[in-house]
């Protein structure tokens, strides 16, 4: 049995010992992903996965890293565009990675004991906890949200919080929005949480890992190519913009 197929092995909620303890970083992912690499490519079975994995349960032992997983396996991403096409519901790709990478961002923070423990963003996490099945998607339970009413985003709480602690208002008059136009939105909401006295003081670092990226894949097919160049183009700019961490594990 080789490294890789006994980390993953240990990952199990069941297994004995936790992933930490038999995880090891031949490839010293963890300080070349420290800087401006965001991409980690290897063939099947090589580790991709374990890595992403032995990043989150170290997060669950540090009071200052979060991680997070978007797998394309669970979620299936080309599926939920796709399922919006036969609604009537264009969802542009760059804009679904766009709206995913910043909510997911946002909700790690809302997670964490600093937000917890701080009044001024239970609006952002009321925000963030109302339109859940649009953040933590699963293609099943995103087809019939997408079939009932859109990608429409209930705004009643990012409202209020732009009201309340952004001093500004929102120019949207309607209770829900298309998730697109609430993009440039989050971008402001993501650099005040990282601006925070709470943020600054603890250090905390955050990250993204889209995953099972090639199980949809097919270098023939226009469609799943063009998808990629999006993640890439978006996963780059994010980073940039923000200094995040947002990591894409590919064979």
């Amino acid at each position: 049995m080789s490294w890789v197929t006994r980390a993953e092995a240990e990952a199990l909620p069941n297994s004995r010992m936790p992933l930490t303890e038999v995880y090891e970083d031949h490839c010293n992912l963890i300080d070349s992903l420290a800087n401006e690499n965001f991409i980690v490519v290897g063939r099947k079975g090589a580790g991709k996965s374990a890595f992403a994995e032995h990043i989150c349960s170290l997060a669950e032992g540090q009071a200052s890293l979060f991680a997070r997983f978007i797998r394309q396996g669970e979620s299936n991403l080309e599926q939920i565009v796709q399922i919006g096409i036969e609604n009537g519901h264009e969802i542009e790709k760059e804009n679904l990675y766009k709206w995913l990478i910043l909510t997911n961002i946002l909700k790690m923070f809302s997670d964490n004991q600093a937000a917890q423990n701080a009044k001024e963003y239970d609006l952002l996490k009321q925000f963030i906890s109302k339109n859940s099945g649009y953040i933590d998607v699963r293609e099943s339970e995103v087809k019939e949200l997408i079939k009932k009413q859109g990608f429409d985003i209930n705004i009643e709480y990012l409202k209020r919080f732009f009201t309340s602690r952004m001093n500004k208002s929102l120019e949207i008059r309607q209770e829900k929005a298309p998730f697109y136009k609430l993009i440039p939105h989050l971008k402001e909401v993501l650099l005040k949480v990282l601006k925070s006295h709470s943020e600054r003081d603890n250090n905390n670092s955050y990250v993204l890992f889209f995953d099972d990226l090639d199980i949809v894949f097919d270098a023939n097919n226009e469609s799943t190519v063009n998808s990629l160049i999006s993640l890439l183009r978006v996963s780059k700019e994010i980073n940039n913009e923000f200094f995040l961490r947002i990591i894409l594990t590919l064979k």
